[in-house]
């Protein structure tokens, strides 16, 4: 029976991944390097891209909710952590860590963004909010290999929706 209870733990977590379709519309900081801002976009392969999320806002807020039902004694979580992997549109991925605070006793399920960094090096950000809006921060070392050294980020913003 226990292992039954395991696999079917096991066979919902891997399915408890989502995916989405990103579109980048604006960008902040590329006009820098020239006006050509689609050919950018299209060497950086993230005019279109996709995201994949560990855990979704629903499933957390369902978890705490059975949690907090379980037991009278529940101090509910206030930080949840996540991961979100960047797909570009060339299959590469880069894993970012993120938290989204959320109390379920006073926090509404809309508000607040899941906030990334990347891993291991915490050189990216990036922000999600609940209606799919994004912001995606970086050196774009692999575009502008003679700047490395710089700490400047440029930014993507643009807009995610399920598949």
């Amino acid at each position: 029976m226990k292992i039954f209870i395991f696999f079917l733990c096991f066979c919902f977590s891997i399915s408890a991944e989502d995916f989405l379709e990103c579109n980048t519309e604006k960008h902040i900081g590329l006009n820098f390097f020239g006006k050509d801002y689609e050919k950018i976009l299209d060497y950086l392969k993230l005019k279109k891209f996709e995201i994949k999320i560990s855990r979704n806002r629903e499933e957390i807020y369902k978890q705490e909710k059975l949690r907090s039902n379980s037991s009278k004694n529940y101090f509910p979580n206030t930080s949840h952590f996540i991961e979100i992997v960047l797909i570009k549109s060339s299959g590469y991925a880069i894993p970012m860590h993120c938290s989204w605070i959320f109390d379920i006793r006073v926090s509404n399920i809309k508000e607040k963004d899941f906030n990334c960094v990347g891993h291991p090096n915490n050189d990216r950000v990036f922000s999600l909010n609940y209606n799919g809006n994004f912001m995606y921060s970086s050196k774009f070392d692999e575009y502008f290999k003679k700047r490395k050294d710089t700490k400047t980020l440029h930014s993507l913003i643009g807009k995610c929706k399920k598949n």
